[in-house]
């Protein structure tokens, strides 16, 4: 009878399925968490500054050149909102309140806009721009 030698004891393969299920739950994450934010408006060319902090979050009102407002997406009424923001976006609720206007609006426009936030009750409001490089 003719023996044959065993072959040496390795390490044993590992399997790669646990690797690929890790993956997948990690794209399944980050196609929702990437599609929970609303879109901003496409109208709104934002105003240009020399020097400013990156910051995009989906809770902006958007103001357009001819006034027109929207917030999460659809388009807003300002004196009809401003009691809710005032209680969201008031004293103590350590939140600002964030706006992007068109580069077009007129800064008197804006400024009114601003002086109406601040007497509704909006305690921090914040100027969205982009960076002019």
């Amino acid at each position: 009878m003719i023996r044959f030698p065993r072959p040496p004891a390795g390490k044993k393969q590992e399997s790669t399925i646990a690797l690929i299920n890790v993956v997948f739950l990690m794209l399944i994450f980050f196609l929702v968490a990437g599609s929970l934010a609303p879109p901003g408006d496409p109208d709104v060319r934002f105003i240009a500054t020399e020097r400013t902090t990156t910051a995009a979050p989906p809770d902006m009102l958007f103001v357009g050149s001819g006034g027109r407002t929207t917030w999460r997406g659809e388009p807003v009424d300002v004196a009809r909102t401003l009691p809710e923001w005032s209680e969201e976006f008031g004293e103590g609720s350590g939140r600002a309140f964030r706006i992007a206007a068109d580069e077009d609006l007129l800064a008197a426009d804006l400024v009114d806009l601003v002086a109406r936030l601040r007497t509704g009750g909006v305690a921090e409001i914040v100027l969205v721009a982009e960076r002019a490089d």
